[in-house]
């Protein structure tokens, strides 16, 4: 693998997201694929977002975004699908080996506006590609 491989940020990453702004509402999670093109990230999310009392809901959303160093930002923009609509602001920080994103989202809309935390996983095979297995805990305050 070469050094430019290393610190790209292509992958399958696993990930969650809970809420900041309404504690109430239950984490949800998703799986992206992104491709990195030096530092222009774009990709997809589908996502199982989970609502209080009622079946989860299954989204899928495109992302646009950009890396710089350790600094990781992105706009998921959902597509339709379970009737979201709406763009979600991403801002994180590459953990040192680069297989980890921590941060913050936020969406300001026509609901209101909601803030949280995110962490998304990549995990590496022995042979140092990226692979789908990844397995997420996250403390929520």
């Amino acid at each position: 693998m070469t050094g430019k491989d290393e610190l790209s940020l292509t992958g399958i990453w696993h990930g969650l997201y809970t809420y900041a702004s309404h504690p109430h509402l239950p984490e949800s999670h998703f799986i992206c694929v992104l491709i990195d093109n030096g530092g222009r990230l774009s990709g997809s999310i589908h996502e199982s977002m989970n609502r209080l009392g009622d079946a989860p809901v299954e989204t899928f959303a495109l992302v646009d975004g950009a890396h710089c160093g350790n600094h990781v930002t992105f706009l998921k923009t959902y597509d339709g699908t379970g009737g979201q609509t709406h763009g979600v602001s991403y801002a994180g920080m590459l953990n040192d080996d680069r297989e980890e994103i921590e941060g913050e989202w936020r969406i300001d809309g026509r609901y209101g506006a909601f803030s949280g935390h995110f962490l998304m996983i990549r995990k590496r095979g022995r042979d140092g590609a990226a692979t789908a297995d990844a397995e997420i805990h996250v403390e929520t305050h």
